[in-house]
């Protein structure tokens, strides 16, 4: 039987699936020009988008970027024709979105959650539920390598994994990599992005009956709410996604799939990239912390019983702002937006918002 972990630990508060519709705050069809405010893509419900309307009309003469936000894929959405074409031919919701993604493959490359051409992030289209045989995801063409996969670049599939779009590589599907990421969407209608990677200490630790340990606070943060799905070999069968989907259970959004690597989901790309971030950095602490003392869990400090569930407490109190002994009650930000932000200008800057939302 599928070892299922969950407990009522409280997790990040990151965005859900209905943020992941508001994804573009101004479109000058006339002038041919976007304007995608990438921090209005991250705001949390009930924020204001007319910071964006306001500085697209007034800097649009000027040149400069918002000050608010990643001015970088502001300014690349903004001033390529590429973009424009983009809009043109996806539609506004998706054209972010598929910046987004492009960005996110970026992104795993960089940590290393990509093995050559194999493994995907997928993440649904915006409003495609109503299209015939919809919901419609974005998915990486097969034989591009994640640090080469660009905006206009990703296929567009249905669940079945027809392809419904190309894109601008002309690449085909890798249809056994999708066979994991289909299981979850067609089982879970609330998780918007699904991130599977086969991570070197992640699968490692896949591999052990122990599975991840609460031994950080990264770990501890999600701790109680991981699944496991039993190892089957190479994922060729179609029957396997209704096993795959009965192992995640109807809310954790962490899996290790045994002795095969991670899977985490999310609301929205970004809730999917902090929970692969907590539970690769936590593998890697665990498998160095292992090899530390010979494998002999003895000889570590792995929390129990009592001190278990107190750690659990405090992460819960952690993310509650108004239960929280260090003052942050009126403190507005979300920490895993924070992260995502960050690492979005780290790969701007690595390489060039113009070779990634294009």
């Amino acid at each position: 039987a599928p070892r299922v972990k969950c407990s009522n630990v409280a997790t990040f508060p990151l965005l859900g699936c209905q943020h992941s519709s508001a994804l573009a705050c101004a479109l000058r069809s006339k002038m041919k020009r976007l304007c995608v405010c990438a921090s209005h893509l991250l705001l949390p419900q009930g924020s204001k988008a007319s910071s964006c309307e306001s500085s697209s009309s007034s800097d649009t003469s000027s040149g400069s970027a918002p000050r608010h936000g990643s001015a970088r894929l502001w300014s690349a959405l903004r001033a390529t024709s590429v973009a424009a074409e983009g809009v043109e031919r996806f539609g506004e919701a998706e054209w972010a979105m598929r910046c987004k993604l492009a960005v996110a493959y970026r992104i795993s490359a960089h940590y290393g959650w990509d093995q050559l051409v194999f493994n995907h992030i997928t993440v649904k289209v915006p409003g495609s539920g109503g299209a015939p045989n919809g919901p419609y995801f974005l998915i990486n063409p097969f034989g591009l390598r994640f640090d080469e996969v660009t905006a206009s670049s990703l296929l567009k599939v249905d669940l079945e994994g027809n392809i419904i779009d190309h894109g601008s590589a002309k690449g085909p599907l890798f249809k056994q990599g999708f066979v994991v990421h289909s299981a979850v969407h067609a089982a879970r209608k609330d998780l918007i992005c699904v991130w599977h990677s086969h991570h070197a200490d992640t699968t490692a630790v896949s591999m052990t009956k122990v599975g991840v340990l609460p031994l950080s606070q990264e770990a501890i943060s999600f701790q109680g709410c991981i699944s496991y799905h039993p190892f089957e070999g190479s994922v060729v069968e179609l029957a396997e996604r209704e096993r795959m989907a009965s192992s995640l259970g109807p809310i954790n959004k962490v899996m290790l799939l045994e002795n095969h690597g991670p899977l985490t989901a999310g609301g929205s790309i970004e809730e999917a990239f902090v929970y692969m971030y907590l539970l690769t950095l936590s593998c890697t602490w665990q498998i160095k912390a292992m090899s530390a003392v010979g494998g002999d869990l003895a000889k570590m400090h792995v929390p129990t019983g009592e001190a278990l569930e107190r750690l659990y407490q405090r992460a819960r109190e952690g993310w509650d702002k108004n239960r929280d002994h260090v003052g942050q009650k009126n403190e507005k930000y979300n920490e895993g937006l924070e992260m995502w932000k960050a690492v979005v200008r780290m790969m701007e800057d690595k390489h060039g918002a113009g070779n990634i939302y294009v």
